[in-house]
């Protein structure tokens, strides 16, 4: 899962095929095919989710207590599915 964080108003979004952008208006993105994504701001950062990792939390989620934690990590500069147009 692709997402974008704007370090201006500190929104997180997901990408859709339209174009959204945070609530400031400083960082835009959009996937243009099921893999491929692209972005714009130079506030904008792009984050990741590891999908099998966030699958496994929500089906181990707890009634109580902490949550399950799953895997987050910002996406590289240079990225080939995930780009700064």
């Amino acid at each position: 899962m692709k997402l974008l964080m704007c370090l201006e108003c500190n929104d997180i979004f997901n990408l859709d095929m339209s174009e959204k952008s945070c609530r400031c208006g400083r960082s835009k993105g959009k996937y243009i095919n099921h893999q491929l994504a692209e972005y714009t701001g130079k506030s904008a950062v792009p984050l990741g989710f590891s999908n099998p990792s966030i699958i496994q939390a929500i089906k181990d989620q707890p009634n109580e207590g902490m949550g399950k934690e799953f895997t987050a990590f910002i996406i590289p500069k240079n990225c080939e599915t995930f780009f700064r147009k």
